[in-house]
């Protein structure tokens, strides 16, 4: 049995062993982009002027209940444009290399994973390159729960998702389509992937559809960027995702 504050504790035991450098940037971002007053205050950014990131994942696994994270990619969208130079990758070291089933996926190969970034470093450098910013991603239930639990492994940290999800924004401003899958709306968009199954050109294909939304919210009303979390909202509590 694990009582409630066996997590807590834990979380702590993980902060204290960083690196002190570490623990004081953890700290900074803390107080500058993580916590309750930037999230409204991000809430209250005009659409036209927020900053959002479009995130993808390299995983060990399709599992999100216990699989990690292999690599980070992540592109900026700031006032309705794509900021090609604001943009990271990283791949994170690993202790042992995925399958090779896995690797077949996702192409980073053994050698390049036992020589990735050290886990702690590279989720820090994201939360930081991320700031306040709400986070995107298509099907973002999986991207937000490894993510989450990474963080909390590596940094002892539970930080605010702050997750938008194209799964659920896009049939919303788009109704009347079969569209299911991410191809389904690259295909009705007419965009072609950069590449599929590599974190930053995914996340470079998250950010173009990232883009039509923000139009379309626009031309509906949006005016803030809680606008578009509170259609995102209600389209979950009815179950409209496609």
């Amino acid at each position: 049995m694990r009582w409630p504050w066996t997590r807590q504790l834990e979380r702590r035991q993980v902060r204290a062993a960083l690196a002190e450098p570490l623990r004081a940037r953890l700290a900074h971002l803390h107080r500058r982009a993580l916590g309750a007053a930037s999230g409204r205050r991000l809430r209250a950014t005009p659409l036209a002027l927020a900053r959002f990131v479009a995130v993808d994942l390299e995983t060990t696994g399709p599992r999100m209940d216990c699989d990690r994270v292999i690599a980070i990619g992540a592109v900026a969208v700031a006032e309705r444009a794509l900021a090609h130079a604001d943009a990271f990758a990283a791949v994170l070291r690993q202790s042992a290399s995925s399958s090779v089933d896995n690797i077949l996926v996702h192409q980073i190969g053994g050698q390049q994973q036992l020589g990735g970034v050290e886990p702690a470093a590279a989720l820090l450098e994201f939360l930081e390159f991320r700031g306040a910013a709400f986070a995107v991603a298509f099907r973002a239930e999986f991207d937000a729960e490894v993510l989450g639990r990474e963080l909390e492994l590596q940094l002892g940290v539970r930080v605010p998702r702050r997750f938008l999800d194209l799964a659920l924004l896009l049939p919303a401003l788009h109704p009347g389509t079969q569209n299911d899958s991410l191809e389904d709306w690259l295909e009705h968009f007419g965009l072609v992937p950069i590449g599929r199954h590599d974190a930053l050109a995914d996340a470079y294909t998250t950010a173009q559809l990232l883009l039509i939304v923000l139009d379309a919210a626009q031309r509906l009303g949006a005016r803030s960027a809680g606008d578009l979390v509170d259609l995102e909202a209600a389209q979950r509590w009815l179950g409209r995702r496609r």
